[in-house]
């Protein structure tokens, strides 16, 4: 992994590991233990899968950088149809019912917004070079 990969990673990761955490216990403030734990599975759920995503987008841009573009738009539509898979199923499971659902909702929400505004915020610091200019197109 190249250095701004990682730190493209860690400029995600971090805040919206700090979002779930404030997430989880104002959840537990408000909704109780039920929060907390439809909270936790929120967070586990948003981070494993954006963080799952990134990294599937490195590996690819690693070996093919002209791939950038097509690599991110493919793991966007991946994570969200897994992400809407994980929802549906969730929500029609006897095991969560008794989980709270707003709790669940806005968690996911906030680490969602977190990590794309900590991946933009990052991806603009890294100021990578997507096309590299020709020498000769700078002489004409």
């Amino acid at each position: 992994m190249q250095e701004h990969d990682a730190r493209i990673l860690r400029g995600a990761a971090l805040p919206s590991a700090a979002c779930g955490v404030l997430a989880i216990a104002v959840s537990a403030l408000f909704a109780g233990t039920a929060g907390a734990l439809s909270s936790a599975l929120a967070v586990a759920i948003v981070l494993a899968c954006f963080g799952l995503g990134q990294w599937a987008v490195i590996m690819v841009t690693r070996r093919n950088k002209d791939l950038f573009l097509a690599a991110n738009l493919l793991g966007f539509v991946v994570k969200m149809a897994l992400l809407g898979v994980l929802l549906v199923t969730l929500g029609r499971s006897p095991l969560i019912t008794d989980l709270s659902n707003n709790a669940f909702v806005y968690s996911a929400l906030a680490v969602v917004l977190v990590w794309l505004g900590g991946q933009t915020w990052a991806t603009s610091k890294a100021k990578i070079l997507h096309v590299e200019p020709n020498e000769s197109s700078e002489n004409t």
